[in-house]
Formats: C-alpha cells, sequence, structure tokens
C-alpha cells in the first residue's frame, strides 16, 4: 500500500520529441491531489476532497512532446498502484462504518 509520501516520491522518465507521453504538469499536479487524499486517510486534516479509486483509474492527462511529458508505460502503472491503494482505504473506511 503507498503512502502520501510515497507517492509524492514517485519519478517517472521524460518522454522524447517523436513519441506522445503524458504532460508532465497534469500527472504532477493529480500525484498532489493523490498525496492529499492519502494524507486524510493517514490522519491528516486537508482542504481537497477524497479522491475515490474509481475516479483514479478514469483520470486521462493531455498528450505532449519532449521533456514536458512523462513515459505512459511508467504512469500507468502507477495509476494502478494508487488505484489499488485507494480501493483499500475505501474498503477499510467502509466496515468501519
Amino acid at each position: 500500500m503507498l503512502t502520501a509520501d510515497d507517492v509524492l516520491a514517485l519519478a517517472f522518465p521524460t518522454g522524447n520529441a517523436f513519441l506522445s507521453g503524458y504532460a508532465a504538469d497534469s500527472v504532477d499536479r493529480w500525484l498532489g491531489r493523490v498525496a492529499s487524499t492519502l494524507r486524510a486517510y493517514e490522519g491528516e486534516p486537508g482542504d481537497e476532497p477524497i479522491m475515490l479509486a474509481a475516479e483514479a483509474r478514469a483520470v486521462r492527462f493531455p498528450e505532449r512532446r519532449g521533456d514536458a511529458s512523462y513515459e505512459p508505460q511508467p504512469v500507468d502503472d502507477a495509476i494502478d498502484m494508487i488505484v489499488a491503494t485507494l480501493a483499500m482505504h475505501e474498503a477499510a473506511a467502509s466496515r468501519r462504518e
């Protein structure tokens, strides 16, 4: 299970001029929202709404080329881990209700 710090420490290879990748700034902003959600689950108050696993699964990023992009596959792999982590938190929260 990922922590907020794990999410903020994720690093991805940058894209190149020949193939489209995910816009790095969009991915980074989204990861910030994921980290805020995980901090809320970890007991830290936050001012952003909690992101659900279904929302994380459905995320789409604009495409870019070059240094302003990330290679898609490593980002997709991270999204899979994030979705699994959020789903575990959601399941634990529903058991507490």
